[in-house]
């Protein structure tokens, strides 16, 4: 499975009484450059949302996506249908913004550190048309939900080997605050060495390069700093956090 770390937002460039969807988006995608189309493998698109709302599959999300110049090996892309064909007309309908609201809340479960942007921000063009911004600020959703003011000593790489495995966001809030109060207690930076996920327990477990000397102590904190349970290792501390 590709790494994911951004999710691009899209329109398609049509009038508002032009209904179409996925089928007709793919066939001017990979229509031959001879007959009016671009001539790619397939749609460029994951996602597509129709004028009603109904969200169609385009390209499988395991396959990198043709949207966005120098972002398509670690994006996922989302066409919002609408936009008028030189991108001047927010024309979009509600139930289209409700189900990207959907859409991207779903994505975030699967994809906890993706960050959110417009086309326009990669391009030269006014696609999506609409305040990415404005839209994510009226449904509640983070541009990003790393906070680096919240965990100043850890960074998103360090959690990179879960994504795409499906875990919900609260549990990785749950863990960097734990993260943040252990490391205040313990008064030197933890090293994160591995974090997985176990599905049968609901469980995320992270391991943390401790000195020998140490190990008891960080243990015992570990509890105090909020994880369900911990344990020494012969490298460290084993740190375990369950989903509320």
């Amino acid at each position: 499975m590709r790494e994911i770390t951004e999710v691009i937002l899209h329109c398609s460039a049509t009038w508002s009484k032009q209904d179409i969807g996925a089928k007709e988006i793919e066939n001017w995608h990979t229509m031959p450059k001879s007959k009016g189309g671009r001539g790619w493998a397939h749609i460029g698109y994951h996602f597509v949302i129709r004028r009603n709302g109904k969200i169609e599959n385009g390209c499988p999300i395991a396959t990198a996506g043709i949207h966005c110049s120098g972002h398509n090996a670690k994006s996922i892309g989302i066409c919002m249908v609408g936009g008028g064909p030189m991108g001047e007309d927010n024309n979009f309908t509600d139930a289209q913004f409700h189900s990207l609201s959907f859409l991207l809340t779903q994505i975030r479960n699967n994809y906890p550190l993706t960050t959110i942007h417009g086309h326009n921000e990669f391009a030269q063009k006014a696609c999506p048309v609409f305040s990415v911004a404005k839209f994510l600020a009226e449904y509640g959703i983070p541009k990003d939900p790393w906070d680096c003011q919240r965990w100043p000593h850890f960074k998103p790489k360090e959690f990179s080997a879960l994504w795409g495995k499906g875990k919900m966001p609260q549990i990785w809030e749950q863990s960097l605050d734990a993260l943040e109060r252990l490391r205040t207690a313990y008064g030197k930076p933890l090293v994160i060495t591995k974090s997985e996920w176990n599905d049968d327990f609901q469980r995320m477990i992270i391991d943390l390069r401790i000195p020998a000397s140490a190990r008891a102590v960080v243990t015992k904190r570990a509890i105090d700093a909020g994880f369900i349970s911990s344990r020494a290792t012969d490298t460290g501390v084993r740190v375990y956090m369950e989903k509320v």
